[in-house]
């Protein structure tokens, strides 16, 4: 591995416009292949009900689409009123006037515009009034008056439009617009509701009313985060470059000043090109292994593009740790070339130990549930992967070449550059030593009580994933979701599919169907209009065609009862064919498909997603009677599918956990069993991130902040931030350790140099990754508290644990083999640090 960087080093300082023109190369065909990136919304998972949900959409679509009107009394009054009606009727007018006239759902079974007073309505229209003839109570008195006149079905339908409270402070318009024979669908239909809403804002509102338009597409199409990751990125991008002004400038010499700040600068300028480029090289290799080349992984995501922010924070370290390396070099008396060629056969390995172990890491993200995680998985472990590239080419390629310069002209500011090591922050973190000196085994101790602790910790976790928390929380619609949700349970947005499939066509099949949706008005979530569930059926259409007397009675004729059920001599098939012959409404719940027919049950639901899995299994429990004649039945919603991704994520975190942390140690046992001959030193190097995992699961828990599709990758972040820490500092103390023969006096020096470089490392990169706390999404605000938990705890575990565990370990081998000397494998040639 020595001749492997030796080599590498050679080309590097002998050839550098050489190797700066193939990095610039091979970076403009990147970026070519980056401008074909796809991006595609939505976080895509691939299961049973997905597939459903799916189905769902390709055979039947949606048939309506409906816009919420959200009424809101600010003054606290009633929002049955006066001029609340009056606004509702110039809202219809308004409408019906318009040029989205034509798109209203109108089917003659429900009116395209169902408003909350809508009692109050037809009572002026049957006593030929107008609103403003009325009085505040007089309205209210018209409105239940003709709720004991309607169907007990209709008059539910207006009494659920009205807003929980005493009295109701808000109230539901709802404006129904035909899909059935809209292209491209979901955008297409998004199209439609944006030219009503803008419909609803031209119409005046009375003071002391609110009214906002909402659906869920609109809402989630508020969900752009392309601007505000962007915003994200440049702004950890800028603190990070400052911050490593600081880290990069040394204490000048007298007249050296100007030297050393031209120095730091191009040093801050070089670790900035080195993470664009592995940006743009992460883009255009996601490109190379997405679906239109490669097809390994997903297109990029709106999630994914939280991934340069990742090699922002963790790949500035190795430009750091390098740089710190080649400098201390330097600052000894070496050449340029000879400083960089120490630096690379040192650093150079352990940064590969780093990148191959924070890769397997990401990488982890393959065994999720979420499709996109695979993918920033993948990305991720490729920007890493990148960054490491190009610190150990473009970055010393023209470091060295301007320091060679600098000898020429006698401008190298080797003093400065020699100071370093005296630095107050390494001498700081140098005292923490005196635990592993001192007190090694309580040290051990109190970390593995509070491994303990945050093992509970984990238990107690919540997982969670909500599509809004993809809604940046400043969008005004997310209010009107709230109101939505604490007082309509909702609203009229959400409903459950049921998938039918299999042996439709049989007396027994069909019967079993009509009970079972009968039985889906016992469950608590399940809307219903009177006594029956609120469902777009099989038994909604019969229903409906008995309300024509030639329908009911050629429907008679064909088997059909009066409870809807069929004789048992029915032939299904010809009914099934002859509904969708006669009635459009048909096309809605049932299709051909394979010699037999497919089915849907589309129930109005106010589960939301906290009720979401007990909604699936009352449904599964309900629909008993028909999955016992043979059919196939799978409840489907976002709601549900989303809540079944969160206990998935849930169940993954350990497998991911254990796949992480094991190919970590295997990786780190095989490189110290070959480098040293002393394998327990990769077990000792990686038991360290075992804190980092329990403390930051466990802090996570007392702050509230769940797993989600994430903070869900937590178990890679762990690795690769925590792992690098321990290998710094493992393979500096077995160098020190073979030069000095004092495993102590080792520990201090390792501690007090390396322990300094990642404290350095841990500010520069907590900072970076503190901006995502700024989010206005929420997940990627956990993510940031997650990520300063887990660097913060990787910083302790690596210079109060670590060195604790290598003491004991010192003492063991040196009972064993006797104290290290100059005939043994050399640490420093393969494993040094900075």
């Amino acid at each position: 591995m020595r001749r492997t960087f030796d080599a590498l080093a050679r080309v590097v300082t002998g050839r550098p416009l050489l190797t700066v023109l193939l990095v610039l190369a091979l970076s403009g065909g990147f970026a070519a292949f980056a401008g074909q990136a796809v991006t595609e919304d939505g976080v895509a998972v691939d299961n049973e009900l997905s597939q459903a949900l799916e189905r769902v959409d390709e055979e039947f679509g949606e048939a309506r689409s409906v816009l919420q009107v959200v009424v809101t009394s600010t003054d606290g009054e009633d929002v049955r009123r006066s001029d609340a009606l009056a606004y509702a009727e110039r809202l219809e007018e308004s409408i019906r006037s318009s040029d989205v006239a034509d798109t209203l759902a109108e089917d003659g079974e429900q009116p395209a515009i169902a408003s909350y007073l809508g009692g109050a309505q037809l009572g002026l229209e049957m006593q030929e009034l107008e609103a403003g003839d009325l009085d505040d109570q007089q309205v209210r008195d018209l409105q239940q008056g003709a709720f004991d006149e309607l169907p007990p079905q209709v008059a539910g339908l207006f009494e659920q439009l009205v807003g929980t409270g005493d009295p109701p402070t808000a109230g539901l318009i709802l404006v129904f617009q035909d899909a059935s024979e809209v292209d491209g669908r979901e955008e297409a239909q998004l199209e439609r509701q944006r030219e009503l809403v803008e419909v609803v804002e031209r119409v005046e509102v009375p003071p002391g009313l609110e009214a906002d338009a909402f659906s869920f597409g609109l809402l989630l199409e508020a969900g752009d985060i392309g601007p505000e990751v962007g915003r994200l990125f440049g702004t950890a991008l800028g603190i990070i470059l400052v911050i490593l002004g600081f880290v990069y400038w040394v204490r000048p010499e007298a007249g050296q000043r100007r030297l050393v700040g031209r120095r730091t600068v191009a040093d801050v300028t070089l670790t900035l090109l080195v993470i664009v480029l592995a940006v743009l090289w992460m883009q255009g290799i996601g490109v190379l292994l997405g679906p239109d080349y490669a097809d390994l992984i997903g297109y990029f995501s709106p999630q994914t593009q939280i991934v340069p922010i990742l090699i922002v924070g963790l790949g500035v370290d190795f430009a750091i740790h390098l740089l710190a390396r080649y400098r201390t070099e330097v600052g000894g008396g070496s050449d340029p070339v000879a400083a960089f060629a120490t630096s690379a056969r040192t650093v150079g390995l352990t940064l590969t130990l780093v990148t191959a172990a924070t890769a397997i890491g990401f990488l982890t993200n393959l065994a999720s549930p979420v499709d996109f995680l695979a993918t920033l998985g993948v990305l991720a472990a490729v920007g890493i992967a990148a960054a490491f590239v190009l610190t150990l080419t473009l970055l010393p390629a023209i470091r060295v070449a301007l320091d060679r310069r600098a000898q020429r002209r006698d401008r190298l500011p080797r003093s400065a550059l020699g100071t370093q090591a005296s630095a107050t922050l390494p001498r700081l973190i140098g005292r923490t030593s005196l635990l592993a000196e001192r007190a090694p085994i309580p040290t051990l101790l109190v970390a593995g009580a509070l491994v303990v602790a945050g093992g509970y910790g984990f238990t107690q976790l919540d997982s969670e994933f909500e599509l809004t928390d993809f809604v940046p929380q400043d969008e005004p619609r997310l209010e009107t979701y709230e109101v939505l949700e604490t007082r309509f349970d909702g609203g009229f947005d959400e409903t459950t599919e049921v998938l039918l499939t299999g042996e439709l066509a049989t007396p027994e099949a069909h019967d079993a169907t009509v009970a079972s949706i009968e039985r889906t008005a016992q469950l608590e979530d399940v809307e219903t209009l009177g006594d029956d569930p609120d469902t777009t059926s099989i038994v909604s259409v019969l229903g409906g065609a008995f309300g024509d007397e030639e329908l009911a009675a050629e429907l008679g004729e064909r088997g059909v009862q009066e409870d809807l059920t069929v004789a048992d001599d029915t032939d299904v098939d010809e009914l099934y064919r002859f509904l969708l012959d006669e009635l459009d409404a048909a096309e809605e719940v049932i299709a051909p498909a394979d010699g037999d027919y497919v089915g849907r049950v589309s129930v109005r639901t106010s589960a939301n997603q906290s009720g979401a899995l007990q909604l699936e299994a009352g449904l599964r429990e309900a629909f008993e009677p028909a999955a016992e004649a043979g059919v196939e039945v799978v409840p489907t919603s976002q709601a549900i599918v989303q809540a079944n991704i969160g206990e998935d994520i849930e169940d993954s975190q350990i497998v991911s956990l254990l796949i992480a942390l094991g190919a970590a140690m295997a990786l780190l046992t095989l490189h110290f069993t070959i480098a040293a001959r002393r394998p327990m030193v990769g077990v000792l190097t990686v038991l360290p991130v075992g804190l980092v995992l329990a403390l930051t699961f466990g802090t996570m828990a007392v702050t509230g902040i769940p797993l989600n599709p994430v903070t869900a990758t937590l178990a890679a972040l762990s690795i690769g931030i925590g792992v690098p820490f321990t290998i710094h500092v493992t393979a500096r103390f077995l160098e020190e350790r073979t030069r000095s023969g004092d495993g102590l006096a080792a520990m201090r020096r390792t501690v007090s140099q390396t322990g300094g470089a990642l404290a350095g490392s841990a500010v520069t990169t907590a900072i970076g990754f503190g901006v995502l706390t700024t989010s206005t999404l929420v997940p990627f605000e956990q993510l940031g508290y997650v990520i300063v938990f887990a660097i913060v705890y990787s910083l302790v575990a690596a210079v109060l644990v670590l060195p604790s565990l290598l003491v004991l370990w010192d003492r063991h081998d040196r009972g064993r083999h006797g104290p290290p000397t100059p005939a043994e494998p050399h640490p420093a040639e393969a494993t040094a640090g900075v």
